[in-house]
């Protein structure tokens, strides 16, 4: 499939999806509680991104947080921003800043508080227990051992449904814990990017992969299984975007493995998209991946994709359907499901194609449209008690 018949499909379904649009639902006052509002953290831009589209389809929406990047995004898209701390390792502080929580949701009286973050969870928690109000969290990193903190929601959202199985196993009650799958893709967030630096050109054919330098992405399998495909497919290169604390070994790594001139380690870049455009084969070799939005946006790009079978990656890819799933930490079997494609022109094309299929769901108005429906089933069950639903309690807590 040409780049021109990608961007094509993109904006079909970027149509069909803005449609939805103009069919609104009843607002709902919304505080989405994080650290900051800064580039280059997931589950800040999953936040953003929501909030953003809820306040375009006519919420009322706060993002309470230290700040950050996206501010000026966030106030566009009518986002009100207020500034809460919450990660400190001062007691005072944090009291201070529960204390401002509880007295905005005195004044802007929210029907949800979302926390996306574990210190939010925490402070959320006592703030609507105190003002009576519903409280969801979302979990992005159950990897995480502070994860648990997110049982405090009144409704625990996973990211995928390996996540949700993951928590339950973890101590999560079944009956609180609903699924979200992540979709990044039609960001409002890419009209900022349009203002950062323009990513490098990549020499063709090649494959990257987008993620942080550390282990648990499994960037040495993916070295050591590109030098073995490159055996019989010698004109490929790799990019290697991102940073992290393992940048060094795995610039050494490449060299030992003499693919000097072949890898190219890019850094981190802010708007990787535009490198993805210019990927043949999106390669992410994780260990555990709750639902990764680089995968997503790779399917959104037209990428073939091979990935490891962990975490959320299966349902992103159709169980298979719609990439190559690999086992974890298995450099040998990487190797051959990149060989194949490598080496094929046809089985290319085809898994190209099936990227874009899979991509329509993968999108923040999808997204946006399940949160919405999970906060009403939230906020009814909440207010069932006294015999009221969503729009008569709501009117009632704002008169």
């Amino acid at each position: 499939m040409s780049e021109a018949e990608i961007h094509v499909a993109e904006r079909s379904i970027g149509f069909r999806m803005r449609e939805t649009l103009a069919v609104q639902e009843p607002a709902v006052r919304i505080i989405h509680i994080l650290n900051h509002c800064n580039h280059g953290h997931g589950n800040a831009h999953v936040a953003i991104d929501l909030a953003c589209a809820q306040a375009e389809n006519g919420c009322d929406v706060v993002y309470a947080s230290a700040g950050g990047d996206y501010e000026g995004l966030l106030k566009s898209k009518g986002v009100k921003v207020v500034h809460i701390t919450q990660k400190s390792h001062n007691p005072a502080v944090i009291a201070l800043n529960l204390l401002k929580l509880i007295r905005l949701c005195q004044r802007f009286r929210p029907d949800i508080l979302h926390a996306h973050m574990m210190t939010g969870a925490a402070i959320g928690y006592i703030a609507s227990r105190l003002y009576r109000t519903t409280l969801i969290t979302t979990v992005h990193n159950s990897f995480d051992p502070h994860s648990l903190l997110m049982r405090l929601g009144d409704r625990v959202v996973a990211v995928s449904e390996a996540e949700r199985r993951s928590l339950i196993a973890r101590g999560f009650k079944a009956d609180r814990v609903e699924v979200v799958l992540n979709g990044p893709n039609l960001s409002p967030r890419e009209e900022w990017l349009e203002e950062m630096p323009s990513a490098p050109d990549v020499r063709r054919p090649c494959i990257a992969t987008v993620c942080g330098l550390h282990r648990r992405k499994g960037v040495p399998d993916l070295l050591r299984a590109f030098k073995e495909a490159c055996a019989t497919s010698a004109d490929w290169t790799l990019n290697i975007v991102g940073e992290g604390p393992d940048r060094e070994d795995l610039e050494q790594l490449a060299s030992e493995l003499g693919l000097d001139g072949k890898v190219r380690f890019l850094g981190s870049i802010p708007r990787p998209k535009a490198i993805l455009r210019q990927t043949d084969i999106f390669v992410l070799a994780s260990y555990a991946d709750p639902c990764s939005l680089a995968l997503a946006e790779a399917l959104f790009a037209g990428c073939a994709t091979v990935a490891t079978a962990v975490g959320g990656t299966p349902e992103l890819l159709g169980g298979g359907a719609h990439g190559v799933l690999v086992p974890p930490g298995r450099p040998d079997a990487l190797a051959a499901a990149l060989s194949r494609l490598m080496s094929d022109p046809a089985e290319m094309a085809s898994r190209r194609s099936q990227a874009l299929t899979a991509a329509g769901k993968l999108t923040i108005h999808r997204v946006r449209q399940e949160y919405d429906a999970l906060y009403r089933r939230a906020i009814d069950k909440a207010l069932s008690s006294d015999g009221r639903g969503f729009s008569e309690a709501g009117a009632t807590r704002r008169s």
